[in-house]
């Protein structure tokens, strides 16, 4: 007995010693436990689909190279597909050492919110770039209102081929509208405006210095030279040199005298209106141009953008007024001009008429206004008349009904202190 309990020790004694040794052969220091050398392989033994999939396919460098880890982590991974990191940054990891490709001024939506998968196909493809789709209908996947307007009976050959990436970058651009270079400069490309038809049907202007998207829409038109919806009379008739100097000149462009006295020379019946009290800073300025064209639009009046745009541009904070929780409905459609006088007015803020008889227009007939308010009505806040904003903004808020303040009682006291 007293032999087998000293053999036991000297079992477990040797076990000891002898388990590391077998664990340092098999699986020693810095070696990597996989059933395959190879990781691609050792990957299809479950992904075969995938390998099949690609066949004939342009593949991504990694698949090509058959480094699934290059993207994905073999084990675990907070991010879906077993991605390695947030996909907005595991494509920079490799393509991001061109930061002004990704990083400019204007970027492409889905490059800002980190969306690359929005356009490209992440193993294989068939389409170049690995693109999901082919590039005639790529940018129509989200571009759809586009592609209706396209659909007229002159469309610009880049347009028509699909070749939206000879104007516009794909990613991000220093430029409005991602394009590539100046709407003048890329033009002149392609119409490098030195033909005699060229010359003549700009009167001999020499426009490819000049904007060409002032008259030309570059995508399509009704028109044969796709020139834009609403075109100036000056314009349509080649009258050129009633508001600039001789094409041969050294500055063919400079105007013949002051816009000022350009416009009103032909729009004489507008300045009774603009001799109100209160003048909009351009009109008072006699810069009709900032909000009008002079030579074509495709907007009335030939306004530079569509009204809610063309207001905003000076009107700053006027589209972070869009994102609250409630907007009112003239603000949603752009339509300023239904409160505001576009030139010049008799009441503040540019309005049509006072507050209370401007907002009883819609909402007289649809609301019971038991408040008091009116001219023998003092806000005591201020001393003003209490009108309909003194309580409700005009344009938006994040409460029902456009109040200022959250709560029925935080509005009212306000003013009504003792409550």
């Amino acid at each position: 007995m007293k032999k087998k309990h000293i053999q036991i020790p000297l079992l477990l004694a040797a076990l000891l010693l002898i388990c590391p040794l077998l664990v340092e052969q098999s699986y020693g220091a810095g070696k990597e436990i996989v059933r395959k050398k190879d990781y691609q392989k050792l990957c299809y033994t479950c992904h075969k689909d995938l390998k099949d999939s690609w066949q004939g396919k342009q593949v991504h460098a990694p698949v090509g190279l058959g480094n699934c880890v290059g993207c994905h982590n073999p084990h675990a991974s907070n991010n879906s597909k077993l991605v390695a990191a947030p996909r907005s940054r595991y494509c920079f990891n490799c393509h991001g050492e061109d930061p002004s490709e990704f990083e400019s001024e204007y970027s492409h939506l889905p490059v800002k919110e980190g969306q690359c998968l929005s356009c490209h196909q992440p193993h294989a493809s068939a389409n170049p770039s690995l693109l999901s789709v082919g590039k005639k209908d790529l940018c129509y996947t989200c571009h759809q209102d586009e592609k209706k307007e396209f659909a007229q009976e002159h469309v610009h050959a880049p347009v028509e081929k699909a070749e939206c990436l000879q104007c516009h970058s794909a990613h991000s651009s220093p430029r409005h509208n991602l394009l590539r270079k100046s709407s003048s400069q890329l033009c002149v490309q392609c119409h490098d405006g030195t033909n005699s038809s060229f010359n003549n049907a700009h009167a001999g202007y020499p426009v490819g210095k000049a904007g060409c998207a002032d008259c030309h829409d570059p995508h399509a038109s009704a028109e044969k030279a796709l020139t834009r919806k609403v075109a100036h009379v000056p314009m349509v008739k080649k009258l050129c040199s009633y508001c600039h100097r001789e094409p041969d000149s050294s500055k063919p462009f400079s105007l013949v005298k002051s816009e000022d006295s350009l416009c009103r020379s032909c729009h004489s019946d507008m300045w009774q209106e603009f001799a109100k009290p209160i003048a909009h800073p351009p009109v008072a300025e006699g810069k009709c141009s900032v909000c009008h064209s002079p030579h074509a639009s495709d907007q009335r009046f030939l306004m530079k953008e569509n009204k809610q745009l063309l207001c905003a541009g000076c009107h700053q904070g006027f589209l972070e007024k869009l994102q609250r929780k409630v907007v009112h409905e003239p603000v949603v459609k752009g339509q300023c001009e239904l409160c505001h006088e576009p030139h010049a007015a008799s009441v503040a803020s540019m309005l049509k008429t006072d507050v209370i008889e401007l907002c009883k227009r819609c909402h007289g007939a649809q609301h019971s206004i038991s408040h008091p308010f009116g001219k023998d009505v003092i806000d005591p806040r201020d001393g003003s008349v209490l009108d309909c904003v003194s309580c409700h903004d005009p344009h938006s808020s994040n409460e029902e009904y456009l109040v200022h303040y959250p709560a029925a009682r935080e509005l009212c006291i306000q003013c009504h202190k003792a409550l």
